[in-house]
């Protein structure tokens, strides 16, 4: 009797080993591919991540990526530097599936559905990050949904989260019912509220230009564009289409806090007490550049940014997206930078 006790003892403790390491494993990402196509590499992806990625970038595209049980949000990201490519995460919602389907279509295929209103804040850079330069999963963020017109509280909600949320132009029921949770688990049950449906997707955008005129950020990542209250989510191709979307709308400041707040709440508990002591620290610098003559505002930005500390804190973070980069990439950006010095140097040279 005592033999079969430790052998059923033994058993269970290797099925608790065993539901463990597949629970603890739940969502992470191991590929290792070398040349292979974008499309087999983001199938790949939502496969053992349990996310959907929708891209309009060219499928046949090959990658590199080699990684090993990470998250899926951080195997996407490595692949959208790898690309010159941005993610974003999104929630559509509609009164029916199809007219959900047809806007993702639009997307895959570069154009914009111009019968749906999106809202954002811009995408991925509207995000805090770990210092390890590690993406956050924005669908653990706390949402507190308040009622009101649908198209009203989706706009309030991209600038709390950072989130895109997009529905049909002529689809604006109001909601009257209040919800807080994770977003992940709150979406579905607003659009549904409203009587509709809804998706939850991962945008990986192609950049808007590949010309040499195309605007970059502070990491040299292409920019990207995505409007509060404007057209669907594709990417115009000029300034010019850009301001025939109309301006967007003032920032709310309360819920740049309040989005800044709950991105850190995701940051490693580590983390999190030096990252509100940065914010404290970049809102009383930005309160005194609002309260100085606007003849001064514009000398105490160039000192705000050309800092010790500000120059740090962006030499950090370009580091850790060079991390994601292939060698070729930051041979091919090292190459790009020195061009630019040496053009900056001498602005009468022909170029070669």
């Amino acid at each position: 009797m005592p033999k079969k006790l430790a052998l059923l003892a033994i058993i269970a403790a290797v099925g608790v080993w065993a539901a463990w390491h597949i629970v603890s494993g739940w969502g992470l990402v191991t590929i290792h591919a070398r040349n292979q196509p974008l499309s087999k590499v983001l199938s790949e992806i939502s496969r053992q991540g349990g996310i959907e990625i929708v891209s309009n970038l060219d499928p046949t595209t090959t990658v590199d990526l080699e990684v090993r049980r990470v998250p899926a949000v951080e195997a996407l990201d490595i692949v959208s530097v790898r690309t010159d490519a941005a993610w974003q995460l999104a929630y559509l919602g509609a009164s029916d599936k199809s007219a959900i389907d047809s806007a993702l279509s639009a997307f895959v295929s570069g154009s914009n559905d111009a019968s749906w209103t999106a809202h954002s804040t811009g995408g991925t850079f509207s995000t805090i990050e770990p210092e390890s330069g590690a993406a956050l999963d924005l669908r653990r963020l706390q949402w507190n949904q308040t009622p009101g017109p649908l198209h009203e509280v989706l706009a309030a909600a991209a600038q709390r989260t950072g989130v895109l949320f997009a529905a049909p132009k002529d689809w604006n029921p109001s909601v009257g019912k209040q919800s807080q949770g994770e977003l992940r688990r709150i979406v579905p049950r607003f659009f549904s509220s409203a009587g509709g449906t809804s998706r939850e997707v991962f945008l990986l955008r192609a950049p808007p230009r590949s010309d040499s005129r195309a605007g970059s950020d502070e990491t040299g990542r292409p920019e990207t564009w995505a409007g509060r209250g404007t057209p669907w989510i594709g990417a115009p191709s000029s300034n010019r289409e850009r301001g025939q979307r109309g301006a967007r709308t003032p920032l709310d400041p309360v819920a740049i806090a309040e989005r800044v707040e709950a991105q850190i709440a995701l940051l490693p508990k580590s983390e999190q007490a030096k990252a509100r002591e940065d914010l404290t620290t970049m809102r009383t610098a930005w309160d005194e550049v609002r309260a100085l003559p606007e003849d001064q505002r514009r000398e105490r930005m160039r000192e705000m940014f050309s800092s010790p500390e500000m120059a740090e804190r962006m030499e950090a973070r370009s580091l850790a997206r060079d991390a994601k980069r292939t060698p070729e990439q930051r041979l091919a950006r090292s190459k790009r930078y020195f061009e630019r010095k040496a053009a900056a140097q001498n602005p009468n040279a022909t170029p070669q």
